[in-house]
């Protein structure tokens, strides 16, 4: 039987013969190794098992954590939840398709896929991405590719996908790392998974560069060819889709820009044409027509031109308007909550309005184009307007209002949107920090008598009621006694009226005439609360006083006349010494132009977002209390007479109706302001609304006498009278506005006699203002329609305290 070795024998062979091998024994050669190798050889191949088994067990260990790693990462990596993305807003006149301004950090508007034609949209996938309908989001290929030049000191290449794209720019991911890479496959990746192929093209087309400073397609498309993104042409889709490879190049523009470099612009437009073949896009056949190159692309030049008539209107009179709209915008709230609309807040607290700026809006003011155009060419310096080669101290400012809705159809301030607003103020906190700006308003002279003359008719004076005119006169009981008496304008003492007496002249003719004593009588009369609260339905919301010294807003929204009266405005105020804006004298006398029907006057008629309409002007009209329809006609009778006065007829011999005004300067014989107020006959039943107009002309800086060229004084008749009528005269031709006639005269109202001493002895008794339902009022200087007393304030600032009044 075999004996088995020793332990330890290893390598010593058994010395009984193998199964059918009797008697011969097997002898290992001396020089051969052992079977199964030395000692060494076996330690060897046994570490090299364990380092494979070790290897593998390591590779399986470092696998899964490398694929826990990954799940975790692919995980932990956000998805755009916000996908919008800043774009400009634009501000539109009222016809809601000619822009007016256009403002925002970015030169984007977003559009939808559907508003992009199919050929733009595959132009761009042919040059960017031809395997964008295929892919899940990142190319691998192009990954692979990319990683191998970048490891052997090839280009390095992105190898980026459109979806890849965006998402470096929706993530903001920066430089050429792997890093960097990951993150962008990975949002591409699920991007893909949460969106359809038509969303993630059109959140690309928004959110990429095009060069010239438009960011996404519709931007792109203005710049480049003055056009909608729905009205590109396939060629033009393509010559854009050829940007984005490098959009500015070197800084003088894209390489691929026609206008910039034929050359290659050619080119890259040849490369893209292939591709779409290739993918057919398009039939070859097709291509040579329909992908004919471009023959027009806009220069650089001209797309700054374009976009300055835009942007750049913030430099020009329609800024202004652009101030006015933000801040209605900015002040819209919401119905259920009643807080700011657009109002947000920045990572350290402080509130802003990026929701307008850079939310993409589409706003829509009430401006009309025609008339605004119409306005600053008359009111501005233009050499066609009554202001061309005047003083250069004066400045002029113009509002017109539509009756009936207080829509503003046209606004001029001044010259510049960054400069003083003559006009009103604005609080925008969108492009400005939400303060007042400059410049408030104006003492309005005796065209504020027409307030006063609607709250006579209120208080059932007729028109053809009598009053004494004569010049001066004391009214101890409001403190102008006879070292203080109210004055007419000029030098004479007794008024021509057509009783043949001073004492005896009727309501309509001091209106005309705009003599100061009768509407100082009348206001003691009734009390000047009845006038300021007639003011305040009509549309005067705020006016200036002098308090301790110094100007005082006094917010008319929020106390009523007898409040106002009790504490900041004397009888005075009945002819107009507390400054009013032009935008609020526009909008108070176009009520009266509606027949006593006031609606807030506003400049914001829509706001859309996102393509919806999300706010709407809303028209409430109200009527003054106590003002009918009837003494509303009564009021227009006696201001037609007026524009008649002054030879300020218009075209056509259409009706119109207005007043003049004007206040002097300090306690000098000149004047500082000049006002024409007015408008044109109101009948919506024959679709004519008419137009309201109110002009002033003063100074631009610090108060100096306001004269024309020559010399001549300026009244409200001889300067912004003809401005007034020429303005309104070529609006009303411009938007074709049916000529209708006034109603007739009513003849309202019973009290025939107001302060007038009749000539006859039977007559009807006079009425002493200093003892009949007088109201105590504060003492103040006289002043004249149009040579009024004295005011202290600068042209743009609030009146002064009432002083001594002089003789005129």
């Amino acid at each position: 039987m075999p004996v088995s070795p020793p332990p330890g024998a290893a390598g010593r062979a058994s010395v009984g013969p193998p199964p059918g091998a009797a008697g011969r024994a097997s002898v290992a050669a001396a020089d051969d190794p052992p079977a199964g190798g030395s000692p060494t050889a076996k330690a060897k191949r046994r570490r090299r098992r364990n380092i494979v088994i070790a290897s593998i067990a390591a590779f399986i260990m470092i696998a899964g954590l490398g694929l826990v790693a990954g799940t975790y990462y692919f995980d932990t990596v956000a998805l755009p939840e916000d996908i919008s993305m800043e774009q400009s807003t634009t501000i539109y006149y009222a016809d809601g398709t000619t822009p007016m301004a256009r403002i925002g950090d970015k030169n984007r508007t977003v559009v939808t896929i559907d508003q992009i034609p199919d050929h733009v949209q595959k132009a761009v996938v042919a040059a960017e991405d031809n395997t964008f309908y295929t892919n899940d989001g990142v190319d691998y290929k192009g990954v692979l590719r990319a990683a191998w030049n970048n490891i052997t000191g090839g280009d390095r290449q992105g190898a980026s996908t459109i979806s890849q794209q965006y998402a470096r720019q929706w993530a903001e991911l920066e430089g050429v790392t792997y890093a960097r890479k990951l993150r962008e496959a990975v949002i591409a990746l699920k991007l893909n998974q949460q969106y359809e192929k038509p969303k993630i093209l059109e959140m690309y087309l928004n959110i990429v560069y095009f060069g010239r400073g438009a960011y996404g397609i519709q931007a792109a498309a203005q710049a480049y060819f003055s056009k909608s993104a729905k009205d590109l042409t396939p060629a033009e889709g393509v010559v854009l889709a050829g940007m984005i490879k490098s959009p500015d190049g070197t800084g003088k523009g894209s390489p691929f820009d026609p206008t910039v470099d034929a050359k290659q612009a050619h080119e890259r437009f040849d490369y893209i044409k292939r591709q779409m073949i290739d993918l057919k896009f398009v039939s070859a056949a097709d291509a040579e027509t329909v992908l004919a190159y471009p023959q027009k692309v806009n220069t650089a030049a001209e797309t700054r031109q374009q976009a300055a008539s835009t942007t750049g209107s913030m430099d020009k009179p329609e800024g202004l308007i652009v101030h006015h709209v933000l801040g209605e915008v900015a002040a819209l709230t919401d119905p259920r909550t009643g807080n700011l609309l657009y109002e947000g807040e920045d990572p350290d607290g402080k509130k802003n309005f990026d929701k307008i700026r850079n939310g993409g809006l589409k706003i829509v003011t009430t401006v009309d184009q025609r008339i605004q155009q119409i306005a600053v060419r008359e009111a501005s310096r233009n050499k066609e307007s009554n202001m061309n080669d005047q003083p250069p101290n004066l400045q002029a400012a113009l509002v017109a209002v539509e009756p009936g809705t207080g829509a503003v159809k046209a606004y001029y301030g001044g010259d510049n949107g960054s400069g003083n607003d003559y006009a009103g103020y604005y609080r925008d906190p969108v492009l400005g920090n939400g303060d007042p700006s400059c410049c408030f308003g104006h003492p309005p002279g005796s065209t504020f008598k027409v307030y006063t003359l609607a709250a006579g008719l209120i208080e059932d004076y007729k028109t053809d009621s009598y009053w004494n005119g004569e010049s001066p006169q004391e009214f101890p009981k409001s403190g102008r006694g006879k070292d203080n008496p109210v004055r007419n304008a000029g030098e004479g003492t007794s008024p021509d009226c057509k009783s043949g007496s001073g004492k005896w002249c009727t309501l309509e003719e001091v209106t005309v005439k705009s003599l100061n004593v009768p509407f100082f009588a009348l206001s003691e009369l009734i009390g000047r609360d009845k006038v300021i609260d007639v003011a305040r339905a009509a549309g005067i919301t705020e006016m200036w006083a002098t308090v301790d010294g110094k100007p005082k807003r006094v917010d008319l929204t929020k106390i009523d006349g007898a409040a106002a009266a009790k504490d900041f405005f004397s009888n005075e105020v009945a002819f107009g010494q507390y400054p009013v804006t032009v935008l609020d004298h526009a909008g108070g006398i176009a009520t009266f132009a509606a027949r006593g029907a006031a609606a807030k006057t506003h400049f914001l008629k829509e706001v859309w977002t996102g393509g919806k309409k999300t706010y709407a002007e809303v028209i409430k009209p109200v009527r003054i209390p106590g003002f009918t329809v009837e003494m509303s006609d009564d009021l227009n009778a006696v201001l037609q007479g007026v524009p008649e006065h002054y030879k300020l007829s218009m075209s056509g011999k259409r009706p119109v109706a207005g007043k003049t005004g004007t206040w002097q300067l300090r306690d000098s014989k000149d004047n500082a302001h000049a006002w024409m107020v007015g408008y044109s006959a109101y009948d919506p039943g024959k679709k004519s609304v008419g137009l309201a107009a109110a002009v002033w002309v003063g100074n631009r800086g610090d108060e100096e006498k306001i004269v024309k060229k020559g010399g001549t004084p300026i009244i409200g008749g001889n300067l912004p009278g003809p401005i007034w009528r020429d303005f309104l005269d070529a609006a009303l031709t411009a938007v074709k506005m049916p000529i209708v006639s006034f109603p007739p005269r009513r003849g309202t109202g019973n009290k025939d006699v107001g302060t007038g001493v009749s000539p006859q002895g039977s007559a009807p008794p006079t009425v002493n203002p200093s003892t009949d339902a007088s109201q105590p009022g504060q003492p103040g200087p006289s002043r004249s329609p149009e040579k009024p007393g004295p005011s202290k304030s600068p042209a743009n600032s609030p009146s002064p305290k009432p002083s001594q009044s002089r003789k005129n």
